[in-house]
């Protein structure tokens, strides 16, 4: 009962704030409900295992509404939980309109999301999938910032074409079940499905977690999306949903079509690399702060994608250190870049220098970020990246070595961005800026200590996606 707990916490919450004008008030319960939801996964983490729920549902479909949890769906229930608080407090001390139906929608984007990593079914699985996309589309649409009406529609057709290509696949994998058919997981993975039938059946699944990561070619929504987003949903979307498009690889993809997987490995790695390098070269040649990151993310989230396919031990327990890492710093990055442009009054490049001067906190906790961005050892993104090149050699040396090439443009694109908006000469109208606030610090230093702290001892994450890793591994030959 106690993931049905943490699935409703933020919905009811939700609810509530639907209710309430006083947008103090509304921020001060959003923060509330989101702290105990990451206080209750703590303690479930801390347990050890969860029954879970499993009740009738659509009883002629064979659809039970079934939620569980192993080792990668607890770290990625615990990721979101751990992030939306951050999300939220992000909200506060700023100039909002319309703040309780803003924390409304962001629990229920968080209960969703909560949702995804939960479902033991497939069709269950697409609901909640379904059900985060409509809060975060008002997100973009009512909070976004200039030709968001377009962006955000392109962001929409984006995702509900990859939505309807899996919907596709959970109907024909419901059809080849046995009598009663099911949409289980467990009996989608031990279908024998012929080698033929998995090759095309795997661009089908795949296409929806490629759009929403994203990966090259699927991938042009994603910087004017980010770009145009508010501070909150642009969290929201680089944070957590990325990491959506990697659980249901995991958990979807892989075991039900290894054939396929085994047969496109190749080319979904290849791809991958070149849209890390592709995102790598663009990001040093960006002006603009924010859509730097962008390009950023992009790359790092692409090397994740390169690593998955690699299927082995080293890659995964790679890839589940990365997730955490990237949605931890990419939090604090894009909330680093609201602070910076709130106080420059821009996110030009070419308009900024010398922060440092007269903000020197900032300039401290920004380096900071940015080298656990930028994967320096004793941070998490070092250890992630390490294990997953490790895992990326084991298939090909020359794939090994293009993705180690994301933590040396990694650096080049992240440190000049330092350099250009930290350091150089003052600008005249920089003078009056001022340091960070005291609710900045509360957002930065718990991120800071996470990425540290994972980097000094990742251990707790490896021993809680092990044997989830080993049995997805067994299903995938």
């Amino acid at each position: 009962m106690i993931l049905l707990f943490i699935l409703l916490i933020p919905f009811l919450t939700g609810l509530i704030l639907s209710l309430i004008r006083n947008s103090a008030i509304a921020r001060s319960i959003a923060l509330g409900s989101s702290l105990i939801n990451l206080i209750i996964t703590i303690l479930l983490l801390i347990q050890g295992s969860d029954d879970g729920i499993s009740i009738n549902w659509i009883n002629f479909l064979g659809v039970r509404f079934a939620l569980g949890c192993d080792g990668i769906s607890l770290l990625m229930v615990l990721l979101t939980n751990l992030l939306f608080p951050f999300i939220i407090l992000a909200g506060f001390k700023r100039d909002q309109r319309l703040v309780p139906l803003l924390n409304a929608l962001i629990l229920f984007t968080q209960s969703a999301l909560i949702g995804v990593f939960l479902a033991q079914n497939a069709f269950l699985f697409y609901i909640f999938w379904e059900l985060a996309l409509i809060p975060v589309y008002f997100i973009l649409l009512l909070w976004g910032g200039k030709n968001r009406n377009s962006i955000t529609l392109k962001f929409f057709i984006y995702t509900l074409t990859g939505s309807l290509f899996l919907l596709f696949g959970i109907i024909y994998l419901y059809q080849l079940t046995p009598f009663p058919h099911t949409t289980d997981f467990s009996a989608f993975s031990l279908l024998d499905i012929p080698t033929g039938k998995q090759i095309w059946l795997f661009w089908i699944l795949f296409i929806a977690f490629a759009i929403k990561m994203p990966i090259f070619p699927f991938h042009t929504w994603q910087p004017t999306t980010y770009t145009m987003a508010s501070t909150q949903g642009v969290m929201i979307l680089a944070g957590v949903m990325t990491k959506m498009g990697i659980y249901g690889a995991l958990r979807f993809l892989f075991p039900v079509v290894p054939a396929g997987v085994q047969f496109w490995q190749n080319t979904v790695i290849i791809l991958s690399l070149t849209g890390m390098v592709y995102a790598s070269v663009i990001a040093f040649r960006q002006t603009n702060l924010k859509r730097l990151i962008a390009f950023s993310s992009m790359a790092h989230i692409s090397l994740i994608s390169a690593a998955l396919f690699a299927v082995n031990y080293y890659a995964y327990q790679g890839i589940l250190l990365q997730v955490v890492s990237h949605g931890v710093t990419i939090v604090a990055l894009f909330y680093l870049v609201s602070i910076i442009e709130h106080r420059a009054g821009t996110p030009e490049l070419s308009q900024m220098g010398g922060l440092k001067i007269q903000a020197p906190n900032l300039s401290i906790l920004f380096l900071i970020v940015v080298l656990g961005a930028i994967g320096l050892p004793l941070t998490a993104g070092f250890a992630g990246e390490l294990l997953m090149i490790t895992g990326i050699f084991r298939i090909s040396g020359w794939y090994a070595l293009a993705g180690g090439t994301t933590m040396v443009l990694s650096a080049i694109y992240m440190l000049y961005a330092y350099q250009r908006v930290m350091l150089g000469e003052e600008k005249v109208y920089l003078k009056k800026i001022t340091d960070i606030a005291l609710v900045d610090y509360l957002m930065l230093v718990p991120l800071i200590l996470v990425i540290l702290g994972l980097g000094i001892f990742p251990q707790p994450v490896f021993n809680l996606v092990e044997q989830s890793i080993l049995i997805i591994q067994n299903l995938c030959r």
